[in-house]
């Protein structure tokens, strides 16, 4: 586990190779916050990182979430996951779901992406099973705009955690 100081010392190719992958499918964002050097702090290397995503623009936002896998989906069953997403799902037991469980996600998942046009994102960490089930619904009922800022907010949760994980120090 490499130290900040460690990270601020990479060079370009080194430091996507080592956070391009902090963000589902989005190597552009540690392109991006790369110009940040040096970071005083794994919370100022973050921030960097989000001001990409934010400075982006709508349409790299809502591909962004768009990179992310749909919870319990497709790529899981398919055991197509990245090592992150598989063990932040596995950690919520999202691995393990019973057949009613795995029908009510399908379910949840399908008429998520049939409104908003992007997989339910959450920073699954932080949610029980059920607590996640009970989020979804709830996002379910929101507007569009309201959800983007939502989904946003999650994958930031999410590539803090995962920041925390990968840096010493």
């Amino acid at each position: 586990m490499p130290t900040l100081a460690q990270i601020n010392a990479l060079s370009p190719p080194e430091f996507l190779a080592a956070l391009g992958g902090v963000f589902e499918h989005s190597p552009w964002i540690a392109e991006r916050a790369f110009a940040a050097r040096p970071f005083a702090s794994v919370d100022a290397l973050h921030a960097a990182m989000s001001d990409a995503v934010n400075g982006a623009g709508r349409d790299a936002q809502a591909a962004l979430l768009r990179a992310h896998p749909e919870l319990a989906g497709k790529e899981a069953q398919a055991g197509e996951l990245t090592r992150d997403s598989k063990a932040e799902q596995a950690a919520a037991g999202l691995t393990a779901l019973t057949r009613e469980e795995l029908e009510r996600v399908s379910e949840l998942n399908r008429r998520y992406r049939a409104k908003f046009a992007f997989p339910f994102i959450i920073a699954v960490r932080r949610h029980t099973k059920d607590g996640i089930f009970r989020e979804f619904e709830r996002r379910l009922e929101l507007d569009p705009e309201t959800e983007l800022a939502n989904g946003l907010e999650q994958v930031f949760l999410i590539t803090r955690l995962r920041l925390e994980g990968l840096i010493s120090g």
